[in-house]
Formats: structure tokens, sequence, C-alpha cells
């Protein structure tokens, strides 16, 4: 498998172990909420928490899975050049709008299989429709909000300060110094002081973005780790192997 997608599939699996965490999560408070009870109290609808969990943790990965590739094959790169809070709140925006779609499938076939009825039944689709026009799924759509905004969060941080160094750091390697055998490029920009004083500071940052941007798929492809940025400097290493 190449360097690429190596680093998509590390990117991606974020996304998918994040949403298990949290649908694991939402599901034993269910449970806590509502004991013994046999239904949900605000739709009547059928409830048993071992089918309940297992939709949930199945459907939340899944989700997990789809929203981390679309987010990093496709939608991120048209939001390159917004701001942090802009790209959380646009993108959040987008994924709420195609979970809560993805959402409403889910719910009709996990109705039709309580109900033992097809999915094109009436009954199917009035318990789908108390739920969506429910109190309750205002929670839902809150609660899907935050895990997008968490997931994304934690991918914008990642790419800022570096997946590696992200990972590094909450694995702790930080805390214990360990040797390590390394090659490193000092990759500076020619004649920079030049170019900036022609376009000014201004068009040279902008350029600066665009330069840091170009040069960092080739770096992924032959298995770099960008370790620092250093004014118009990129300080790239390799594993010694």
């Amino acid at each position: 498998m190449s360097p690429k997608a190596n680093r998509y599939i590390s990117r991606i699996l974020p996304f998918a172990t994040t949403w298990l965490l949290y649908s694991i999560v939402y599901s034993l408070l269910e449970r806590s909420l509502l004991g013994n009870l046999t239904n949900y109290p605000s739709t009547g609808n059928p409830y048993h928490f071992g089918t309940a969990i297992f939709s949930a943790a199945v459907t939340a990965f899944t989700s997990g899975l789809l929203i981390g590739t679309i987010e990093i094959l496709y939608i991120n790169k048209f939001f390159v050049k917004k701001s942090f809070l802009k790209k959380i709140v646009y993108k959040t925006s987008i994924y709420l709008a195609i979970i809560i779609l993805f959402l409403l499938i889910n719910r009709v076939i996990y109705n039709s299989i309580e109900l033992k009825s097809n999915v094109f039944t009436k009954l199917v689709w009035t318990h789908t429709g108390q739920f969506f026009f429910n109190y309750v799924f205002c929670g839902v759509v809150v609660y899907i909000t935050t895990v997008v905004g968490v997931s994304l969060f934690y991918n914008e941080i990642s790419e800022n300060i570096g997946h590696g160094t992200l990972a590094n750091f909450f694995t702790g390697k930080y805390h214990s110094p360990k040797e390590e055998e390394r090659i490193f490029m000092f990759l500076d920009m020619r004649s920079s002081t030049t170019i900036a004083e022609s376009l000014g500071h201004v068009k040279y940052f902008e350029m600066l973005r665009e330069y840091y941007f170009d040069l960092s798929d080739p770096i992924v492809k032959y298995s770099g780790e960008i370790y620092q940025y250093v004014g118009d400097e990129i300080i790239v290493s390799w594993k010694l192997k």
C-alpha cells in the first residue's frame, strides 16, 4: 500500500472510532434512562437494548467511515483557504444534512424489523414520523452535531500540527525521551526576502500558503513527515529505514 493511501486510512479511521465511541456512550445513557421499559415513552416505538446498541454501533461506525472518506478525499479540498472556524461550521452543516438523510433510512429499516412490516407500509412511516417530529429528535440532532464537530475539530488540529505529532502526544511519546536516527531535509525557498519585498506582506503570505499546500502532497507521497514550518522553510524528516 502506498504512503498516501496509508495516510488517507490513518486520517479516516479517527472519524469511525470517534463515532463508534459516542454511539456506545449514547446507547448506555439511553439504557440507563429507559430502565426496563420496552417502548420509547415519547414515541411508543419498540425498544430492545441489544438491538438498539448494535444498530447504533453499526450505523455510527459506518457513518464515521463515510463522513471521514468524504471529508478527506473530497470536501476538505474545497475549504482549504477558509478560516478554522468557518471550516468547522460549514462542513458540520453539510454533514448534518447528509446524516439526517442516513438516519431517516436507518430508522425506517429499524422500525420495519421491529414491527415486522414492509418498509413501505404506512405503520412503519407513521412510527418514523413520530420520531422525526418529536423533541427526542432535536436531542439526536444536537448529539450528532457534537460528534461531527469533535471529529472535524480533531482532524483540523491534526492537519495543522501534524498527524504524527498529535498521535505521539496522545500516546505519551513526548513524555518518555527516546533517541532516534532520522534523515532531515531543510527545504527553503530561494530569494524569499526579495520575493517578500516585491509582493508585499499580504501577497507573500498568500503565496506561502499555496507553497505549503503544493509541497504537502509530494512529501506525503514519499513517506516524509513535516516536522515544522519556519517562515518559508519546511523541515521534513524520514525514519532511517
